[in-house]
Protein backbone atom coordinates (compact mmCIF):
# COMPACT_ATOMS: atom_id res chain seq x y z
CA UNK A 1 0.00 0.00 0.00
CA UNK A 2 1.34 3.45 -0.93
CA UNK A 3 1.29 6.70 1.02
CA UNK A 4 2.18 10.25 -0.04
CA UNK A 5 2.35 13.45 2.00
CA UNK A 6 2.32 17.18 1.39
CA UNK A 7 3.52 19.71 3.95
CA UNK A 8 2.38 23.28 4.32
CA UNK A 9 3.83 25.87 6.66
CA UNK A 10 6.80 25.92 8.97
CA UNK A 11 9.91 23.81 9.53
CA UNK A 12 8.17 22.11 12.47
CA UNK A 13 5.56 20.81 10.04
CA UNK A 14 8.34 19.60 7.73
CA UNK A 15 9.91 17.75 10.63
CA UNK A 16 6.57 16.26 11.66
CA UNK A 17 5.86 15.03 8.14
CA UNK A 18 9.25 13.38 7.92
CA UNK A 19 8.65 11.47 11.15
CA UNK A 20 5.12 10.53 9.99
CA UNK A 21 6.42 9.06 6.73
CA UNK A 22 9.15 7.29 8.64
CA UNK A 23 6.48 5.65 10.82
CA UNK A 24 4.47 4.62 7.77
CA UNK A 25 7.55 3.10 6.15
CA UNK A 26 8.25 1.12 9.32
CA UNK A 27 4.61 0.00 9.26
CA UNK A 28 4.99 -1.62 5.84
CA UNK A 29 3.72 1.20 3.61
CA UNK A 30 5.58 2.27 0.48
CA UNK A 31 6.35 6.00 0.36
CA UNK A 32 5.71 7.74 -2.98
CA UNK A 33 5.76 11.33 -4.21
CA UNK A 34 2.66 13.47 -3.80
CA UNK A 35 2.30 13.76 -7.58
CA UNK A 36 1.95 9.97 -7.79
CA UNK A 37 -1.25 7.95 -7.51
CA UNK A 38 -1.30 6.82 -3.87
CA UNK A 39 -3.62 4.79 -1.66
CA UNK A 40 -3.22 7.29 1.18
CA UNK A 41 -2.62 11.03 1.02
CA UNK A 42 -1.62 12.96 4.13
CA UNK A 43 -1.94 16.73 4.03
CA UNK A 44 -0.10 18.34 6.94
CA UNK A 45 -1.91 21.66 7.14
CA UNK A 46 -0.97 25.16 8.25
CA UNK A 47 -3.38 27.79 9.53
CA UNK A 48 -1.14 30.78 10.29
CA UNK A 49 -2.93 32.88 7.67
CA UNK A 50 -6.07 32.60 5.57
CA UNK A 51 -3.79 32.03 2.60
CA UNK A 52 -2.41 28.99 4.41
CA UNK A 53 -5.95 27.68 4.89
CA UNK A 54 -6.66 28.17 1.20
CA UNK A 55 -3.49 26.35 0.14
CA UNK A 56 -4.36 23.46 2.46
CA UNK A 57 -7.80 23.13 0.84
CA UNK A 58 -6.22 23.27 -2.61
CA UNK A 59 -3.88 20.38 -1.80
CA UNK A 60 -6.79 18.33 -0.48
CA UNK A 61 -8.60 18.94 -3.76
CA UNK A 62 -5.51 17.99 -5.76
CA UNK A 63 -5.16 14.71 -3.87
CA UNK A 64 -8.83 13.88 -4.50
CA UNK A 65 -8.49 14.60 -8.23
CA UNK A 66 -5.41 12.38 -8.47
CA UNK A 67 -7.18 9.42 -6.87
CA UNK A 68 -10.84 9.77 -5.81
CA UNK A 69 -10.63 6.33 -4.19
CA UNK A 70 -7.71 7.23 -1.93
CA UNK A 71 -7.87 7.72 1.81
CA UNK A 72 -7.26 11.43 2.40
CA UNK A 73 -6.01 12.26 5.87
CA UNK A 74 -6.01 15.93 6.86
CA UNK A 75 -3.69 16.55 9.79
CA UNK A 76 -2.08 19.48 11.58
CA UNK A 77 -2.88 22.98 12.76
CA UNK A 78 -5.81 23.75 10.44
CA UNK A 79 -7.30 20.38 11.35
CA UNK A 80 -6.87 21.24 15.02
CA UNK A 81 -8.65 24.60 15.01
CA UNK A 82 -11.34 24.02 12.37
CA UNK A 83 -12.00 20.31 11.78
CA UNK A 84 -15.65 20.89 10.96
CA UNK A 85 -14.84 22.92 7.83
CA UNK A 86 -12.34 20.35 6.58
CA UNK A 87 -14.63 17.42 7.17
CA UNK A 88 -17.09 18.91 4.68
CA UNK A 89 -14.56 18.92 1.83
CA UNK A 90 -15.02 16.36 -0.92
CA UNK A 91 -12.88 13.24 -0.53
CA UNK A 92 -11.76 13.86 3.06
CA UNK A 93 -11.89 10.69 5.16
CA UNK A 94 -9.99 11.58 8.32
CA UNK A 95 -9.40 14.91 10.06
CA UNK A 96 -6.91 14.69 12.91
CA UNK A 97 -5.62 17.37 15.28
CA UNK A 98 -2.01 17.86 16.24
CA UNK A 99 -2.19 15.38 19.12
CA UNK A 100 -2.45 12.38 16.84
CA UNK A 101 0.86 12.41 14.94
CA UNK A 102 2.15 9.29 16.68
CA UNK A 103 -1.14 7.43 16.06
CA UNK A 104 -1.56 8.06 12.34
CA UNK A 105 -0.32 4.67 11.16
CA UNK A 106 -2.56 2.85 13.60
CA UNK A 107 -5.60 4.95 12.63
CA UNK A 108 -5.02 4.55 8.89
CA UNK A 109 -4.58 0.80 9.28
CA UNK A 110 -7.78 0.63 11.32
CA UNK A 111 -9.61 2.55 8.61
CA UNK A 112 -8.79 -0.05 6.00
CA UNK A 113 -9.85 -2.80 8.39
CA UNK A 114 -13.14 -1.23 9.50
CA UNK A 115 -13.84 1.46 6.85
CA UNK A 116 -14.60 4.15 9.42
CA UNK A 117 -14.10 7.88 8.93
CA UNK A 118 -12.86 10.01 11.78
CA UNK A 119 -12.65 13.64 12.80
CA UNK A 120 -10.87 14.33 16.05
CA UNK A 121 -10.03 17.70 17.60
CA UNK A 122 -8.27 16.85 20.85
CA UNK A 123 -8.46 18.98 23.95
CA UNK A 124 -5.19 20.86 24.20
CA UNK A 125 -5.11 20.46 27.97
CA UNK A 126 -4.81 16.73 27.33
CA UNK A 127 -2.13 17.39 24.73
CA UNK A 128 0.00 19.24 27.32
CA UNK A 129 0.50 16.01 29.30
CA UNK A 130 1.88 14.11 26.32
CA UNK A 131 5.57 13.80 25.54
CA UNK A 132 6.98 14.47 22.10
CA UNK A 133 8.07 10.98 21.26
CA UNK A 134 8.71 10.85 17.51
CA UNK A 135 12.21 11.41 16.19
CA UNK A 136 13.96 11.14 12.84
CA UNK A 137 15.81 7.85 12.42
CA UNK A 138 16.58 8.03 8.70
CA UNK A 139 17.21 10.88 6.28
CA UNK A 140 16.64 11.29 2.55
CA UNK A 141 18.95 14.32 2.29
CA UNK A 142 22.19 14.16 4.22
CA UNK A 143 23.32 17.78 4.18
CA UNK A 144 21.02 19.63 6.60
CA UNK A 145 18.65 18.12 9.15
CA UNK A 146 16.01 19.74 11.32
CA UNK A 147 15.87 18.81 14.98
CA UNK A 148 12.57 19.64 16.68
CA UNK A 149 13.41 20.55 20.26
CA UNK A 150 9.99 21.69 21.49
CA UNK A 151 6.38 22.28 20.50
CA UNK A 152 3.77 24.83 21.52
CA UNK A 153 3.84 28.52 22.43
CA UNK A 154 2.95 30.56 25.52
CA UNK A 155 3.13 34.08 24.03
CA UNK A 156 -0.45 34.55 22.84
CA UNK A 157 0.27 37.36 20.42
CA UNK A 158 -3.04 39.01 19.56
CA UNK A 159 -2.92 38.00 15.88
CA UNK A 160 -1.67 34.43 16.24
CA UNK A 161 -3.68 31.20 16.16
CA UNK A 162 -0.70 28.93 16.87
CA UNK A 163 -1.17 28.53 20.68
CA UNK A 164 -4.72 27.38 20.00
CA UNK A 165 -3.44 24.84 17.47
CA UNK A 166 -0.29 23.65 19.24
CA UNK A 167 -0.97 24.28 22.91
CA UNK A 168 1.57 25.49 25.46
CA UNK A 169 5.31 24.80 25.50
CA UNK A 170 6.38 21.14 25.59
CA UNK A 171 10.13 20.51 25.60
CA UNK A 172 11.87 17.30 24.60
CA UNK A 173 14.41 15.86 27.06
CA UNK A 174 18.03 16.75 26.30
CA UNK A 175 19.01 13.07 26.33
CA UNK A 176 16.49 12.28 23.58
CA UNK A 177 17.64 15.22 21.49
CA UNK A 178 21.31 14.33 21.85
CA UNK A 179 20.60 10.77 20.80
CA UNK A 180 18.72 11.93 17.71
CA UNK A 181 21.37 14.52 16.83
CA UNK A 182 24.17 11.96 17.15
CA UNK A 183 22.27 9.61 14.88
CA UNK A 184 21.74 12.36 12.30
CA UNK A 185 25.48 13.02 12.25
CA UNK A 186 26.19 9.29 11.85
CA UNK A 187 23.81 9.30 8.87
CA UNK A 188 26.01 11.95 7.27
CA UNK A 189 24.29 15.24 8.11
CA UNK A 190 26.82 18.05 8.26
CA UNK A 191 24.43 20.69 9.62
CA UNK A 192 21.67 20.54 12.23
CA UNK A 193 19.01 23.23 12.55
CA UNK A 194 17.29 23.54 15.91
CA UNK A 195 13.62 24.16 15.27
CA UNK A 196 10.36 24.39 17.15
CA UNK A 197 7.33 26.60 17.50
CA UNK A 198 9.13 28.81 20.03
CA UNK A 199 12.65 27.50 20.55
CA UNK A 200 13.59 30.37 22.87
CA UNK A 201 11.05 28.89 25.30
CA UNK A 202 12.82 25.52 25.37
CA UNK A 203 12.78 24.30 28.95
CA UNK A 204 10.21 26.86 30.17
CA UNK A 205 7.91 24.00 31.09
CA UNK A 206 10.69 22.78 33.41
CA UNK A 207 12.52 25.91 34.55
CA UNK A 208 12.11 29.69 34.45
CA UNK A 209 15.44 30.55 32.83
CA UNK A 210 17.14 29.67 29.55
CA UNK A 211 19.91 27.54 31.05
CA UNK A 212 18.42 24.40 29.54
CA UNK A 213 18.49 25.85 26.03
CA UNK A 214 22.08 26.98 26.50
CA UNK A 215 23.04 23.52 27.78
CA UNK A 216 21.31 21.90 24.81
CA UNK A 217 23.04 24.16 22.28
CA UNK A 218 26.46 23.48 23.82
CA UNK A 219 26.02 19.71 23.99
CA UNK A 220 24.77 19.39 20.41
CA UNK A 221 27.55 21.73 19.26
CA UNK A 222 30.14 19.38 20.77
CA UNK A 223 28.92 16.26 18.94
CA UNK A 224 31.88 14.75 17.09
CA UNK A 225 31.46 14.97 13.33
CA UNK A 226 28.94 17.82 13.33
CA UNK A 227 30.19 20.70 11.19
CA UNK A 228 27.46 23.31 11.63
CA UNK A 229 24.73 24.16 14.12
CA UNK A 230 22.06 26.66 13.11
CA UNK A 231 19.39 28.18 15.33
CA UNK A 232 15.80 28.57 14.18
CA UNK A 233 13.60 31.58 14.83
CA UNK A 234 14.38 33.31 18.13
CA UNK A 235 12.29 35.56 20.33
CA UNK A 236 14.35 38.76 20.79
CA UNK A 237 13.93 38.59 24.55
CA UNK A 238 16.32 35.63 24.75
CA UNK A 239 19.18 37.87 23.64
CA UNK A 240 20.80 38.73 26.97
CA UNK A 241 24.33 38.71 28.35
CA UNK A 242 24.17 35.12 29.56
CA UNK A 243 22.93 33.83 26.21
CA UNK A 244 25.41 35.89 24.19
CA UNK A 245 28.37 34.86 26.36
CA UNK A 246 27.39 31.24 25.85
CA UNK A 247 27.05 31.24 22.06
CA UNK A 248 29.91 33.53 21.06
CA UNK A 249 32.47 30.86 21.93
CA UNK A 250 30.89 28.16 19.74
CA UNK A 251 32.78 27.97 16.41
CA UNK A 252 30.28 25.60 14.77
CA UNK A 253 27.35 27.95 15.38
CA UNK A 254 26.19 29.60 12.16
CA UNK A 255 26.27 33.40 12.20
CA UNK A 256 22.72 33.66 10.87
CA UNK A 257 20.01 34.76 13.30
CA UNK A 258 16.29 34.95 12.66
CA UNK A 259 14.98 37.44 15.22
CA UNK A 260 11.21 37.73 15.14
CA UNK A 261 10.09 41.39 14.84
CA UNK A 262 6.59 41.69 13.22
CA UNK A 263 6.59 45.52 13.33
CA UNK A 264 9.01 48.38 13.86
CA UNK A 265 6.32 50.59 15.37
CA UNK A 266 5.91 50.55 19.15
CA UNK A 267 2.18 51.28 19.03
CA UNK A 268 1.63 48.31 16.75
CA UNK A 269 3.94 46.05 18.78
CA UNK A 270 1.94 46.82 21.91
CA UNK A 271 -1.37 46.02 20.22
CA UNK A 272 0.16 42.81 18.87
CA UNK A 273 1.02 41.85 22.46
CA UNK A 274 4.68 41.54 21.58
CA UNK A 275 6.84 41.71 24.69
CA UNK A 276 9.45 44.26 23.56
CA UNK A 277 9.79 47.74 22.10
CA UNK A 278 11.59 48.71 18.92
CA UNK A 279 14.40 50.27 20.97
CA UNK A 280 14.85 47.09 23.01
CA UNK A 281 14.94 45.07 19.78
CA UNK A 282 17.52 47.44 18.28
CA UNK A 283 19.76 47.20 21.34
CA UNK A 284 19.67 43.39 21.25
CA UNK A 285 20.42 43.36 17.53
CA UNK A 286 23.32 45.75 18.10
CA UNK A 287 24.85 43.50 20.78
CA UNK A 288 24.45 40.43 18.61
CA UNK A 289 25.98 42.14 15.60
CA UNK A 290 28.97 43.34 17.63
CA UNK A 291 29.79 39.71 18.45
CA UNK A 292 29.05 38.39 14.95
CA UNK A 293 30.13 41.26 12.65
CA UNK A 294 29.87 39.13 9.49
CA UNK A 295 26.55 37.62 10.53
CA UNK A 296 23.13 38.05 8.99
CA UNK A 297 19.76 38.92 10.48
CA UNK A 298 16.46 37.78 9.02
CA UNK A 299 12.98 38.47 10.35
CA UNK A 300 9.21 38.41 9.79
CA UNK A 301 7.13 41.54 9.25
CA UNK A 302 3.35 41.90 9.31
CA UNK A 303 1.88 44.83 7.38
CA UNK A 304 -1.68 46.11 7.60
CA UNK A 305 -2.28 45.14 11.22
CA UNK A 306 -5.65 46.50 12.43
CA UNK A 307 -5.33 50.19 13.25
CA UNK A 308 -1.92 50.56 11.58
CA UNK A 309 -1.83 54.13 10.30
CA UNK A 310 0.32 55.46 7.49
CA UNK A 311 2.59 56.97 10.15
CA UNK A 312 2.81 53.61 11.96
CA UNK A 313 3.77 51.87 8.75
CA UNK A 314 6.34 54.53 7.91
CA UNK A 315 7.93 54.00 11.34
CA UNK A 316 8.03 50.25 10.75
CA UNK A 317 9.58 50.69 7.31
CA UNK A 318 12.22 53.08 8.66
CA UNK A 319 13.07 50.77 11.55
CA UNK A 320 13.51 47.76 9.26
CA UNK A 321 15.89 49.81 7.11
CA UNK A 322 17.86 50.94 10.18
CA UNK A 323 18.36 47.37 11.41
CA UNK A 324 19.51 46.46 7.89
CA UNK A 325 18.21 42.92 7.65
CA UNK A 326 19.70 40.41 5.26
CA UNK A 327 16.25 39.12 4.39
CA UNK A 328 12.69 39.83 5.52
CA UNK A 329 9.59 37.68 5.17
CA UNK A 330 6.59 39.97 4.65
CA UNK A 331 3.03 38.95 5.48
CA UNK A 332 -0.16 40.91 4.99
CA UNK A 333 -2.21 40.73 8.18
CA UNK A 334 -4.83 38.01 7.97
CA UNK A 335 -7.58 37.98 10.65
CA UNK A 336 -7.87 34.59 12.29
CA UNK A 337 -11.07 33.63 14.05
CA UNK A 338 -10.68 33.18 17.84
CA UNK A 339 -7.74 35.60 18.05
CA UNK A 340 -8.19 39.02 19.74
CA UNK A 341 -6.92 41.01 16.74
CA UNK A 342 -9.69 39.61 14.55
CA UNK A 343 -12.13 41.62 16.69
CA UNK A 344 -10.10 44.85 16.62
CA UNK A 345 -11.66 47.88 15.01
CA UNK A 346 -10.12 49.66 12.01
CA UNK A 347 -9.31 46.56 9.97
CA UNK A 348 -7.14 47.58 7.01
CA UNK A 349 -8.49 47.16 3.47
CA UNK A 350 -6.83 44.75 1.06
CA UNK A 351 -5.58 47.44 -1.33
CA UNK A 352 -3.76 49.28 1.46
CA UNK A 353 -2.21 46.04 2.73
CA UNK A 354 -1.02 45.17 -0.75
CA UNK A 355 0.54 48.62 -1.17
CA UNK A 356 2.37 48.36 2.14
CA UNK A 357 3.47 44.81 1.40
CA UNK A 358 4.94 45.91 -1.93
CA UNK A 359 6.85 48.77 -0.25
CA UNK A 360 8.24 46.49 2.47
CA UNK A 361 9.20 43.76 -0.01
CA UNK A 362 10.94 46.30 -2.24
CA UNK A 363 13.00 47.48 0.72
CA UNK A 364 13.77 43.87 1.59
CA UNK A 365 15.08 43.13 -1.89
CA UNK A 366 17.27 46.23 -1.85
CA UNK A 367 18.75 45.36 1.56
CA UNK A 368 19.45 41.81 0.42
CA UNK A 369 21.15 43.06 -2.73
CA UNK A 370 23.26 45.62 -0.85
CA UNK A 371 24.28 43.02 1.71
CA UNK A 372 25.31 40.36 -0.81
CA UNK A 373 27.38 42.57 -3.08
CA UNK A 374 29.60 43.47 -0.11
CA UNK A 375 30.80 39.87 -0.15
CA UNK A 376 31.85 39.78 -3.81
CA UNK A 377 35.52 38.81 -3.87
CA UNK A 378 35.42 37.11 -0.47
CA UNK A 379 36.05 33.41 0.05
CA UNK A 380 33.39 31.73 2.20
CA UNK A 381 32.81 28.07 3.11
CA UNK A 382 29.72 26.67 1.39
CA UNK A 383 27.84 23.52 2.32
CA UNK A 384 26.61 22.18 -1.01
CA UNK A 385 23.20 20.54 -0.88
CA UNK A 386 21.80 19.88 -4.33
CA UNK A 387 22.35 20.00 -8.05
CA UNK A 388 20.36 22.54 -10.07
CA UNK A 389 19.53 22.73 -13.76
CA UNK A 390 22.13 24.37 -15.95
CA UNK A 391 21.52 26.08 -19.26
CA UNK A 392 24.97 25.03 -20.44
CA UNK A 393 26.14 21.73 -21.88
CA UNK A 394 25.42 18.46 -20.10
CA UNK A 395 29.05 18.26 -19.09
CA UNK A 396 28.56 21.33 -16.89
CA UNK A 397 26.85 20.81 -13.53
CA UNK A 398 25.66 23.59 -11.26
CA UNK A 399 25.63 22.93 -7.51
CA UNK A 400 23.86 25.02 -4.90
CA UNK A 401 24.56 25.47 -1.22
CA UNK A 402 24.68 27.97 1.61
CA UNK A 403 27.25 29.83 3.63
CA UNK A 404 27.01 29.97 7.41
CA UNK A 405 25.21 33.31 6.94
CA UNK A 406 22.64 31.50 4.75
CA UNK A 407 23.72 33.21 1.55
CA UNK A 408 22.67 31.04 -1.39
CA UNK A 409 25.70 30.19 -3.57
CA UNK A 410 25.99 28.36 -6.88
CA UNK A 411 29.08 27.09 -8.71
CA UNK A 412 29.82 25.28 -11.98
CA UNK A 413 31.62 22.10 -11.05
CA UNK A 414 32.40 20.29 -14.32
CA UNK A 415 30.53 17.17 -13.20
CA UNK A 416 32.31 16.89 -9.85
CA UNK A 417 29.95 15.73 -7.12
CA UNK A 418 29.90 18.42 -4.44
CA UNK A 419 26.92 17.13 -2.48
CA UNK A 420 27.34 17.35 1.30
CA UNK A 421 30.80 18.86 1.06
CA UNK A 422 31.87 22.10 2.72
CA UNK A 423 34.14 23.86 0.25
CA UNK A 424 35.61 27.39 0.14
CA UNK A 425 34.14 29.42 -2.70
CA UNK A 426 35.24 32.81 -4.01
CA UNK A 427 32.07 34.84 -4.61
CA UNK A 428 32.06 36.49 -8.03
CA UNK A 429 28.64 37.71 -9.07
CA UNK A 430 25.09 38.30 -7.80
CA UNK A 431 22.24 37.30 -10.12
CA UNK A 432 18.57 37.21 -9.13
CA UNK A 433 19.35 37.01 -5.43
CA UNK A 434 21.87 34.15 -5.84
CA UNK A 435 25.63 34.47 -5.50
CA UNK A 436 27.72 32.72 -8.15
CA UNK A 437 31.31 31.83 -7.48
CA UNK A 438 34.26 29.59 -8.18
CA UNK A 439 35.53 26.74 -6.04
CA UNK A 440 38.70 27.99 -4.42
CA UNK A 441 40.02 24.60 -3.34
CA UNK A 442 38.76 21.05 -2.92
Amino acid sequence: MTVAAFTLGCKVNQYDTETILQDFSAGGFNIVEFIDIADVYIINTCTVTNVSDKKSRQMISRAYKQNPQALIVVYGCYAQVNPEALQKLEGVSMVLGTQYKDSLVEMVTSHFETSFNLSVKPRLDEYETQKISSCIKTVTKRTRAYLKIQDGCDRYCSYCIVPYARGLVKSRPIADLLSEAENLVKLGCKEIVLTGIQIAAYGNDVSNDNNLLIDLIKQIHDIHGLERLRLGSLDPNIINEKFLNAIVSLPKLCDHFHLSLQSGCDRTLSRMNRKYTSDQYAQKAKKLRSLFPKGTFTTDIIVGFPGETEEDFAQSLKFVEEINFFRIHVFMYSPKEKTPAAEYKNQIDKKTKEHRSHAMRTLGKQMNHDFCIKYIGDVLPVLFESRVDSSKAKTDTVWEGHTTQYITVRVHSNMQNLENQIIPVRLKELKDGVMYGEVEAI
